[in-house]
């Protein structure tokens, strides 16, 4: 970021929604070393020389958006894997990846945004079909949801994966097929990333990170970590983050509450995970699916979760986990409830995605004081009558996923996020999706689904009192739209492109 010798004072000049109640709207606000010390409406006030006039004309000015939840070092990955969320048909996928294992440079080929669900076919490859490409390289594929993945032959010998793993498919010979799920799949993932070199990851945070600020994005709560002692992916980006041009809210997806003391983050889990998801059928759920047998997993035993929990709320860390089925939700509420003595409002615990609790899990919520990060996009994708949601859980649970208005009529607090590399990191995207849901009796308004991504994503990760809406005082972080999300049709919501932003009252994007 800019030294604060280079913020200059201006005077800025447009429809400047400040979030700060739904129908405030102003014509321009001043902006003086990196914050906004005035807002108003008419005539902007003259100005001295040394003060610039931003005059952004017809423009759409609003807080700088927040993506509450993505896999920072997966999202730049996107930039360097295979690309199959194009994919019409199985025989594509086969080419793209034959295609990508012909022209890889590295030491092995990795694929991303694989989706049977959106093939005829409706399958995975069979680890003949991905022999057939390749005997001698390592293929890896990841289905789009991260939840499961496909490896030939000579992957599973390089990632020393085994029957012995809970999640190695078999044949009925009882030889792997190459699709991973559960602890398997974990294992394959993070093994595939530890083969980076450190400039391969600090090339995938940049671009990450460009990615973000094209899109209005200035603040991104990163996800990265593991279990692994040996993993350094997060002190990687501890040392780069500086460097970026958005600021990063960093999460650490792993157990070690002394490690992350020790690096002075405040903040533990992000998407640790206590169950899978529905596409890949490891969503924890109360009932069995409807188109397939088994009900989920749960990844951990609560004597062990109520541990963890313990011993971070106790070093005074906020607590992230992974839960998208009743059961999942259920246990990290049961767990938080036990680690922190029935209460835990002023920590803001999470729950991630949380997509199908019950009426009694709401309510517990709210008593509890925790709350959710959610994914509007997921309903845009896989949410339409017919969609892999309903598929997957039949009708009635299906209208009952990622309760948006019963959420926040309940008084739950909500912020919001991608999942990317799972579904786009576009905000705008995302409030769209909640304004737009295809069960109309979930949808909320402009006001509440830019929320999710400013004032509230904010709150979530105690920056309330610094952003999140642009009031006097606050830091003057902000995008400018090329439309008003509160004015356009709400179908045109995701048109809308964010045309610069600004960190602290210095520009980080490049003026078109």
């Amino acid at each position: 970021m800019a030294p604060a010798t280079e913020r200059k004072k201006m005077i800025v000049t447009g429809r400047i929604r400040t979030m700060a109640r739904p129908d405030d709207l102003a014509d321009w606000m001043l902006v003086e070393s990196g914050a906004i010390s005035a807002v108003g409406s008419g005539p902007a006030p003259a100005h001295a020389d040394g003060v610039e006039l931003l005059d952004l004309g017809d423009d759409t000015v609003l807080p700088a958006l927040v993506d509450c939840h993505v896999h920072f070092l997966e999202t730049g990955l996107l930039d360097l894997d295979v690309d199959l969320s194009g994919s019409s048909c199985f025989e594509e996928v086969l080419s793209l990846v034959a295609d990508g294992a012909r022209d890889v440079t590295g030491s092995m080929l990795r694929a991303h945004s694989f989706d049977p669900d959106l093939l005829p076919d409706g399958r995975y490859p069979t680890v003949q079909e991905l022999d057939a490409i390749s005997t001698d390289l390592p293929i890896i594929i990841r289905r789009r949801d991260g939840h499961s993945s496909i490896l030939n032959t000579r992957a599973m010998e390089t990632l020393r994966i085994d029957g012995g793993i809970d999640g190695v498919e078999v044949d009925a010979e009882g030889c792997p097929t190459g699709v991973m799920r559960q602890d398997a799949n974990t294992f394959a993932s993070r093994r595939s990333r530890d083969a980076l070199t450190r400039e391969e990851v600090v090339r995938c945070f940049h671009e990450a990170a460009r990615q973000a600020a094209s899109r209005g994005i200035g603040v991104v709560h990163t996800l990265v970590g593991s279990r692994d002692p040996d993993n350094r992916d997060l002190e990687v980006l501890l040392e780069t983050a500086a460097d970026l041009p958005i600021e990063i809210v960093p999460f650490a997806q792993m157990e070690d509450v002394d490690r992350v003391v020790s690096l002075g983050l405040p903040r533990i889990g992000g998407c640790l995970l206590l169950d899978g998801s529905f596409s890949s059928g490891t969503a924890a759920l109360s009932e069995p699916y409807a188109d397939r047998p088994g009900n989920g997993v749960l990844y951990y035993e609560d004597d062990h979760l109520t541990g963890f929990f313990r011993r971070a709320h106790e070093r005074g860390l906020q607590l992230s986990v992974h839960a998208l089925g009743e059961r999942a939700i259920g246990q990290a509420l049961r767990c938080y409830r036990a680690a922190c003595g029935g209460e835990c409002r002023d920590a803001r615990h999470r729950i991630e995605h949380c997509e199908l609790p019950s009426v009694a899990h709401i309510s517990e919520m709210l008593s509890l004081g925790v709350v959710a990060c959610v994914q509007p996009t997921f309903e845009l994708f896989w949410g339409d009558p017919g969609g892999m949601i309903e598929k997957r859980l039949g009708t009635a649970r299906a209208a009952r996923t990622n309760p948006f208005r019963t959420y926040l009529e309940a008084g739950v607090r909500l912020a919001g996020g991608s999942d990317s590399y799972v579904t786009p990191m576009d905000s705008l995207l995302g409030i769209h999706a909640a304004v737009n849901r295809p069960n109309a009796a979930e949808r909320i308004s402009v006001y509440d689904a830019v929320s999710l991504f400013t004032r509230n994503a904010a709150w979530i990760s105690f920056d309330d009192a610094r952003r999140g809406t642009l009031e006097v005082g606050r830091e003057a972080s902000f995008c400018v739209l090329d439309a008003d999300p509160f004015e356009v049709e709400p179908e045109r919501i995701r048109d809308i492109r964010s045309r610069r932003l600004f960190r602290a009252g210095v520009e980080i994007t490049p003026r078109h």
